[in-house]
């Protein structure tokens, strides 16, 4: 079978030369972990474990913005040692990895004064999200919910796991993977679940999906959200085929613990989305993104409309409800090119062909010198060129997107 691994590709994995840096505030504990482990019990303080490599994008960006920051300096003086290992250069770091299975970089995890798992997370946070984790993880481990993982980095792996984070140039296909799970007494055991965890073989995954709130209880959600977010993906677009908007809601209910805030707000649009591809029922699918205030932003709320604009050409139920939100923000500030021609084209479907034409005549008159624009200006013209006509079945319109700048955050 072939090889399958999962990255988070928003948050993780992303290469930019670019050495990681730290404020002279944040202290950083010099020594192996074996050291470190002994000073946190010292101090009887929690350990959080840095986990990156020179050249992630996110890990030096934590640094740069987030962990020289005066309410994440004092929450680490008050409560951590602080352990940063490099993934690629550092034995530490690569045995880190693999008991912990990072799904990506930089991941964190925090471990107590006694070697116990409190919570493991992996990607960019915020200073906003970050204080609130580390304060979590102080408060889980004086109620003491701690996640299973035993204190061992040297646990008996399977080499095709094992050599994914520990490199000796031997080849092993992710295939032999499920030869071993198949042969596992008990896939709640930390080595079978961490080898699964890795995985897409549809029987272990059909496991974890049915397993899954206890799996999170005992390993936390951030090994499980690539795996579940797959299975969510594959079974949303299976509902909108069905029409089963009550298994839809039932399933989102079911993996929402999988994921951390800010994740739930980047996988939760493409779900449902994925149920509107399928079903092609739009008032479903403004249903759904109110119920869920799916977008936080115009520009990704009209970006979502695009698409469902032109699938609904000929539904002037659908075009209405949604020309009244484009007529309201026209009310609020002036309609960037992209926004006027979604509005040109409401317009145009529901043949009211002077407002069609002024407001095509506004889109023209727009600066199109953006690459992305100016490849768009006969789209454009074709469109003046059907409302002048006066054809509502004369233009077939593509789905143009904003570009919205990334943000780690």
């Amino acid at each position: 079978m072939k090889r399958t691994l999962f990255y988070i590709s928003t948050f993780c994995c992303i290469l930019f030369l670019w050495p990681p840096h730290l404020h002279a505030q944040v202290n950083v504990f010099q020594g192996t972990y074996a050291e470190c482990q002994l000073q946190a019990k010292k101090e009887n303080k929690l350990i959080l474990i840095d986990l990156y490599f020179v050249g992630c994008m996110p890990c030096a960006e934590m640094d740069k913005q987030v962990f020289p920051d005066p309410t994440v300096a004092q929450e680490l003086k008050a409560n951590y040692i602080l352990y940063k290992t490099d993934v690629m250069k550092e034995m530490d770091g690569k045995k880190l990895a693999r008991k912990y299975g990072a799904p990506g970089f930089p991941t964190y995890v925090i471990v107590n004064a006694d070697g116990q798992t409190i919570l493991t997370e992996s990607g960019f946070f915020s200073v906003d999200r970050f204080v609130p984790l580390l304060k979590e993880a102080v408060h889980r481990n004086k109620s003491n919910l701690n996640l299973v993982f035993n204190r061992s980095l040297d646990n008996e792996y399977p080499a095709a796991y094992s050599e994914r984070f520990i490199k000796t140039g031997e080849k092993h296909d992710f295939a032999e993977l499920e030869s071993y799970l198949d042969q596992q007494k008990d896939l709640f055991n930390e080595t079978a679940f961490l080898a699964n965890s890795v995985t897409a073989f549809p029987k272990y995954n059909s496991w974890a999906y049915d397993n899954l709130r206890q799996l999170i209880n005992m390993y936390g959600g951030n090994l499980l959200r690539n795996k579940i977010s797959t299975i969510a993906t594959k079974k949303s677009k299976q509902y909108g085929s069905a029409q089963q908007l009550d298994s839809l809601q039932s399933m989102l209910t079911y993996i929402r613990p999988t994921f951390n805030d800010k994740l739930w707000d980047v996988f939760l649009p493409g779900f449902i989305t994925n149920y509107y591809t399928a079903s092609k029922d739009a008032n479903t699918y403004l249903q759904l993104v109110n119920q869920y205030k799916v977008y936080n932003t115009w520009d990704l709320r009209s970006n979502a409309l695009g698409q469902v604009i032109i699938d609904q050409a000929k539904n002037n139920e659908i075009l209405k409800k949604i020309l009244a939100e484009y007529q309201q923000q026209q009310k609020k500030q002036q309609l960037d090119v992209v926004d006027n021609y979604r509005l040109t084209l409401l317009y145009y479907y529901l043949q009211d062909f002077k407002l069609a034409a002024k407001s095509i005549h506004v889109l023209l008159k727009a600066d199109l010198s953006a690459p992305y624009l100016s490849l768009q200006k006969k789209e454009f013209i074709a469109l003046k060129d059907a409302i002048d006509k006066k054809n509502s079945n004369l233009f077939q319109a593509k789905d143009i997107k904003k570009i919205i700048p990334f943000n780690l955050s």
